[in-house]
């Protein structure tokens, strides 16, 4: 044991030497240590070389390849110059370059220095990124090099996030994203799962409202997916996990959120339905654009042309699900899906009934398609006081007293022009086929002045029918079909298959006003209304006919003024101008005449008028059009709707009792007939 002074003495001396050590020590330090300025001697140099992306991700030194990965993609090359100025301004001011570059230890350092590891100072952040996706799918999947600190943040003038200048600043992060979600290069790679999701973004209100807006606060790819944790999408975990969507979008619209939850929607969707729409569904991923752009997925057209019938219109959900089938069909068939089709933006499409996000089973009294509410809904557009909304199925379809009225109103006409028109083409093919015969056997020149078939009023008359006819079809398929005439804008095609289709009704209505009046106030209007009734001579004309076209008789019956050809066609001509007059004016009037028919009511005027159309349409090629072109007596086309006159050949072939009583007329010395 030492005295008691020795052992101070000993005490003291450890305490000098642990000084002296200490001391000598960070002399030694001291010796490497390098001052900031002493790097910007060199990297202040604006001139400085350029370190490449691949020589930052490692892939390049002297050696060759350093690692497996491989660099793809945008990722920007680092400048070795350092703006001393940017670079104090920035948050890692208070550090020295060796305090991120830990490998330089005297001066001139290595040509390749170690990729700077920001997890001494940000060991939580690196942790987390180091488990996203970024990380574990590049290196695992594609062995792609992933994106690193510096690739986001910015290398060595790295400002706040909360600066405008920021690659993470919430105006600029879109950009910084789409530096890779953008890539073609990485979309090749197949590193980057939905090719394009950048380029899509920019189009989203999402963008326009930071860019063209400028809000200060709007959704960006790291609300959505996350930042530093960014995780797969099939991640149970991750914020756009099919099931986490939702809440998701909730963060902003959560008062959306809180409606979808308890919707027919919503609850299916939480109860695991797989099919079950979630809000990408119906407004898309990065594209979601708002409802009035055309381009959107929930836009007036996309809603019941494409959005909903996805669901409501495919079979496979239909059996599924035991979904309604033909609930789509029926409204494209119905007043308001022509309407819709047609361009109309005024008329009725799913979501105006239904709802939006709030859409219930018609069976909850919160939805607005319960009976007890439908009086309501249908108020928003007809503000009618009347019952007849709730009456009937609201899609055309089976169901209900009005829904078996529709249903055989079609069947009746499907088999009416069946039966009609295939009478009339067998009718005029046994016709064309005898006139055949006849006319290479001998056809008379026109010798001798015309006599007088149509006078002036008659053709114009003649002309305005067919003119507006004609019109009304084009048209009125255009509307149904939504027939688009090339070289002029959607804007014009919509006024002429809406207007125009218009104008041309109150055009024919006007013709029949002046048809009307002419054969009740002048002499000839009369006498030409009156020779076109039906008389029991026809019946026998048409079985005279038959057994001519059957070879029974060696020659047809001879008519007066009118053979009921055209007694057939005048009649149905009156016939179908009424029936689409009448329909017309209610479709066109709708609100007016739901005050006095219901709802069904109207789904029948729709189907009366469009099969009526079929039905005349095909009636004037099948019938009309063979008589004046076809006909090989008249071919390629009759002039009578020019001149008003006929041949004698063609009246001693065609009318051959009204020459017999025009010649016995003049042997007396009588006037004609007016």
């Amino acid at each position: 044991m030492f005295p008691p002074r020795r052992k101070r003495f000993f005490n003291i001396a450890r305490v000098v030497s642990l000084a002296f050590l200490v001391l000598a020590t960070a002399s030694v330090s001291a010796s490497f240590a390098l001052d900031n300025g002493q790097c910007y001697d060199c990297h202040g140099d604006e001139g400085i070389l350029t370190w490449s992306a691949d020589e930052k991700a490692g892939n390049v030194n002297a050696g060759g390849p350093r690692k497996p990965t491989r660099h793809v993609g945008p990722f920007p090359d680092i400048s070795l110059h350092v703006d001393p100025g940017k670079y104090k301004a920035s948050v890692h001011a208070d550090l020295s370059c060796t305090d991120c570059h830990g490998d330089i230890s005297d001066l001139p350092h290595a040509a390749r220095l170690a990729l700077v590891d920001c997890s001494g100072c940000h060991s939580e952040a690196t942790a987390v990124y180091r488990k996203s996706r970024h990380v574990i799918v590049h290196r695992k999947e594609t062995q792609v090099d992933a994106p690193r600190c510096s690739d986001c943040h910015g290398a060595h003038a790295i400002p706040k996030s909360s600066v405008s200048t920021s690659p993470v600043y919430f105006r600029n992060l879109a950009g910084t994203c789409s530096r890779c979600h953008s890539s073609l290069a990485l979309e090749k790679a197949g590193s980057i799962p939905i090719p394009g999701a950048g380029r899509m973004y920019d189009k989203s209100i999402h963008n326009r409202a930071i860019v063209e807006k400028g809000l200060n606060k709007s959704a960006t790819c790291t609300d959505c997916h996350g930042s530093h944790d960014l995780k797969d999408r099939l991640d149970p975990a991750s914020p756009i996990f099919r099931t986490n969507i939702p809440q998701t979008c909730g963060k902003c619209h959560y008062g959306v959120y809180a409606i979808f939850k308890d919707s027919a929607h919503g609850t299916a969707f939480y109860r695991g339905v797989p099919d079950a729409p979630g809000c990408t569904e119906c407004h898309g991923e990065h594209d979601i654009r708002q409802s009035s752009d055309p381009g959107s997925s929930v836009s007036f057209a996309a809603v019941s042309q494409k959005t909903c019938p996805s669901c409501h219109a495919a079979e496979k959900l239909s059996n599924r699900y035991g979904l309604k089938a033909g609930q789509v069909k029926g409204y494209e068939q119905s007043f308001h899906g022509l309407s819709q089709r047609l361009g109309d933006k005024t008329v009725a499409n799913c979501s105006s009934c239904h709802g939006v996000h709030e859409i219930f089973p018609s069976s909850d009294p919160r939805s607005t398609v319960n009976p007890k509410n439908l009086k309501v809904t249908c108020g928003k557009c007809h503000p009618v006081d009347t019952d007849n909304f709730a009456k009937g199925n609201i899609h055309v379809g089976p169901g209900g007293v009005g829904g078996q009225i529709k249903f055989w109103v079609e069947k009746i006409y499907i088999w009416m022009i069946v039966v009609v028109i295939g009478g009339m083409l067998a009718h005029n093919a046994a016709d064309y086929i005898r006139k055949l015969q006849a006319i290479y056997r001998k056809r008379r020149e026109w010798e001798e002045p015309g006599y007088e078939r149509m006078n002036v009023s008659e053709r114009v008359q003649h002309a305005l029918t067919a003119t507006t006819f004609f019109a009304l079809v084009i048209t009125g398929f255009a509307l149904k079909y939504k027939w688009s005439i090339p070289f002029v804008s959607d804007t014009v095609n919509v006024w002429l298959r809406g207007t125009g289709h218009r104008v041309a009704a109150v055009l024919m209505v006007g013709t029949c006003i002046y048809h009307l009046l002419y054969v009740v106030f002048t002499p000839r209007g009369r006498d030409q209304f009156a020779r076109m009734m039906p008389r029991m001579q026809d019946a026998l004309d048409v079985v005279g006919m038959l057994r001519y076209y059957a070879g029974l008789d060696s020659h047809k019956p001879s008519f007066g003024r009118y053979s009921y050809i055209e007694k057939a066609e005048y009649l149905a001509l009156v016939w179908g101008s009424i029936v689409m007059i009448v329909t017309g004016f209610l479709l066109w009037f709708q609100d007016e005449a739901l005050r006095h028919i219901p709802m069904w009511g109207l789904d029948v005027a729709t189907l009366v008028h469009y099969y009526e159309a079929i039905l005349a349409t095909l009636a004037i090629i099948v019938w009309h059009l063979y008589y004046v072109m076809i006909n090989p007596d008249f071919a390629p086309l009759s002039f009578t709707w020019l001149d008003g006159k006929l041949s004698r050949h063609d009246m001693e072939h065609e009318h051959g009792l009204e020459l017999k009583e025009i010649e016995e007329r003049e042997r007396r010395g009588e006037p004609p007939a007016p």
